[in-house]
């Protein structure tokens, strides 16, 4: 491509009306204030500058020497192709989704006036979409993998009048076209998550779901964003994969909607829940090497009591993200909140008789219980174990006292500020999944 002699980027007034394309005509008008590229646009862009430009095809001299060597596609000759690279696979049909890549070239003109990269492929319904007759015939005779040259002419493109300035009378066009990929066109109505390649249909769905959760949040309609984030996960779960790339489309998507759940379970205090949230971070690799879901992970088990753990977590975090101050406070709160509710030395210190109930153990799990019940920053708190039945006893009547919860999850004791269903949905998860 030469591109000193690449013609200006102009804007259209209107967009064109195909049926009056083909029939009356139709005149472009320029606007002429426009002068913000759109970055989507199949015209040439000043992207078309760079040497490396993903397009297929090159400048056709002189059309009437290529024809010699085309076969007619249709019956009037319409349409002429030559197959430049094999494709293989089953016929198109009306029951087709395809995606193509492709560009046009005007006779003896040196660059392309209408592309699409293969690196953005067009995704077309066979049965319903816009592109002009001639190019719909050209893609229907093909087969998945193929590239071929086509010679258009005007009857079926831009007609009779064609397009002024831009399009010439009764003008012929060559397009290269690369058919990527088929698949049977899901089904409308209610999406069916066993129908073949129901993937298209169910990524948009979801993607709008996480849109709309996102909306929520930033009114702090929490519970909302959570339902809509739930159901984007569960349809991603569900759907059929075609292919290693829709799996990769699904992967980068459930990240974000994973990390958003890990967010919102932290802000409503169900810190479990954010737990689980970041297993499947972990399993799907964005754990270890994201500050951002290791601080949600640290936090949520700074929430539980899971000390240790979190203070790992956070100093990963640390690491990766040094300049973040959010982290450092967190590390400061984490710090106080494990100092402030060790139950540890009282324990390592107390008396040799293990059927009693030390003094000490008990001034300190009165003070432990209900400043565990004024703290906010803390939802529960797991207990060290070596207790014996006394000492637990004690601590069931202390909460009796201060109306917190004592549970038994596992083979950890556990305060806790919910009731007992909410607790015993926790529980279910807790045993199914753990926490990292």
């Amino acid at each position: 491509m030469n591109v000193d002699e690449m013609a200006p980027i102009v804007a259209l007034e209107n967009g064109l009306d195909i049926k009056q394309l083909l029939t009356s005509g139709s005149v472009l008008q320029i606007n002429e204030d426009y002068d913000d590229l759109d970055h989507n646009a199949k015209t040439v862009t000043d992207e078309a500058k760079n040497k490396d430009i993903d397009i297929i095809g090159e400048p056709v001299k002189s059309f009437s020497t290529i024809e010699k060597h085309l076969t007619n596609v249709d019956v009037q000759g319409y349409v002429k192709k030559k197959v430049l690279e094999e494709g293989g696979g089953m016929p198109l049909h009306e029951g087709c989704t395809v995606s193509i890549a492709f560009s046009g070239y005007w006779e003896n003109e040196p660059d392309p006036f209408d592309i699409q990269k293969p690196s953005k492929p067009m995704v077309v319904d066979l049965k319903d979409n816009g592109l002009l007759p001639g190019l719909l015939l050209a893609v229907k005779s093909m087969l998945v993998g193929e590239t071929s040259i086509f010679l258009l002419s005007h009857e079926l493109m831009y007609g009779e009048l064609g397009v002024p300035p831009r399009i010439k009378p009764k003008a012929k066009c060559v397009f290269y076209v690369k058919l990527m990929k088929s698949i049977l066109t899901p089904k409308e109505g209610l999406l069916n998550l066993s129908e073949p390649n129901t993937f298209i249909r169910v990524h948009e769905e979801v993607k709008m779901l996480y849109v709309s959760g996102l909306k929520w949040h930033k009114l702090n309609n929490f519970t909302s964003a959570i339902q809509l984030f739930r159901k984007g996960v569960s349809m991603l779960h569900r759907c059929r994969l075609a292919d290693e790339s829709e799996e990769e489309i699904q992967k980068k998507l459930l990240i974000k909607i994973y990390t958003n759940l890990a967010i919102c379970y932290n802000i409503t205090k169900q810190p479990y829940k954010a737990c689980i949230a970041c297993n499947e971070l972990n399993r799907l690799g964005s754990l270890w090497n994201n500050g951002k879901v290791l601080y949600q992970n640290a936090k949520a088990l700074r929430m539980i009591g899971q000390f240790n753990d979190a203070e790992k977590k956070l100093r990963r975090a640390i690491n990766l993200c040094p300049n973040n101050n959010e982290l450092k406070v967190e590390f400061d709160l984490l710090e106080k909140t494990s100092n402030d509710y060790n139950l540890k030395k009282s324990l390592e210190n107390r008396s040799a008789d293990k059927d009693t109930v030390d003094r000490d153990f008990k001034k300190e799990v009165d003070s432990l219980i209900k400043n565990f019940k004024e703290n906010m920053d803390l939802c529960k708190l797991t207990l060290p174990a070596g207790m014996n039945s006394f000492e637990i006893e004690y601590i069931k009547e202390a909460c009796v006292r201060e109306n917190v919860f004592f549970n038994k999850i596992q083979a950890d004791y556990l305060l806790d500020k919910d009731d007992g269903k909410s607790i015993e949905l926790e529980n279910k998860e807790f045993d199914t999944y753990g926490y990292i």
